[in-house]
């Protein structure tokens, strides 16, 4: 029964690595991407050496094109609950797939995804945990940052346009590797937070350059943006009291000055 169950696992996973060759044809042919290059330094798609890839996400669709599209050895952090599930598990587990456990406190991923990366595998990871389609980004949970700080390899953000529709070409935008290093003075648990929130401005960025396809009126890689801390939400009777409030007088984000 053993060697039967191996022989199926083994199968599956074959299966898995020849459907993921499938899907790369398939983005290529139906979405036709192209990519951006922040600096002259970075032209070329292919990860050279092992980095941390962090990207925005609209659609399910983001995950296998950006496996697609970015080449070079490479692993990815999945929720564990569509992990663990039966009817994706085997192509899970041949896109080397990190499982990682988003409703409970877990350190396991950040092992399994530094084994990873001493392999010299790449390690792709979605920092806002979702799903996002209305054009926004929920906040980047600090695991990315956590796992480059400790580890010293670099961090790469990726802007996607998340446009998915027949007929329309995927543009993205590669930003140059950049490490996360401890700031003095900092409790841990803050500097990763306020280092999440850097990263997460920055990627916000990186999709609207690629919705533009224009990266001209990007700021420098190395520029430090103001974070404006997140807000709760608002309901619909205050949201109308609110709408009379001169709009001049309301802070503005640099992504909001450069028009995101």
């Amino acid at each position: 029964m053993k060697l039967l169950k191996k022989a199926i696992d083994n199968f599956l996973y074959a299966f898995g690595k020849f459907s993921i060759v499938l899907v790369r044809f398939y983005m290529y042919v139906v979405y036709r991407p192209k990519a951006h290059f922040v600096d002259k330094s970075v032209q070329t798609n292919r990860l050279k050496e092992p980095c941390i890839v962090i990207a925005n996400h609209t659609t399910i669709v983001d995950p296998p094109f950006i496996l697609s599209v970015l080449k070079g050895k490479k692993s990815i952090v999945i929720a564990k609950d569509w992990y663990e599930k039966p009817g994706i598990n085997w192509i899970c587990r041949a896109a080397e797939g990190v499982p990682c456990d988003r409703f409970n406190l877990d350190t396991e991923w950040a092992l399994l995804a530094k084994k990873e990366l001493k392999k010299g595998r790449s390690v792709v990871i979605f920092p806002e945990g979702k799903c996002r389609e209305d054009g926004q980004l929920n906040e980047f949970k600090s695991g990315f940052a956590f796992l480059a700080r400790s580890t010293g390899y670099p961090v790469v953000s990726v802007g996607l346009d998340g446009k998915y529709t027949f007929g329309h070409r995927i543009h993205y935008v590669v930003d140059i590797p950049k490490k996360i290093e401890r700031t003095k003075g900092l409790a841990s648990s803050v500097d990763l937070e306020n280092q999440s929130a850097q990263f997460r401005e920055r990627v916000k960025l990186l999709k609207a350059a690629a919705l533009r396809h224009n990266t001209a009126t990007l700021p420098p890689p190395d520029t430090v943006y103001e974070v404006v801390p997140a807000q709760p939400e608002i309901c619909e009777p205050v949201k109308e009291n609110l709408s009379s409030v001169d709009s001049t007088l309301a802070y503005k984000s640099p992504c909001e000055q450069a028009g995101v």
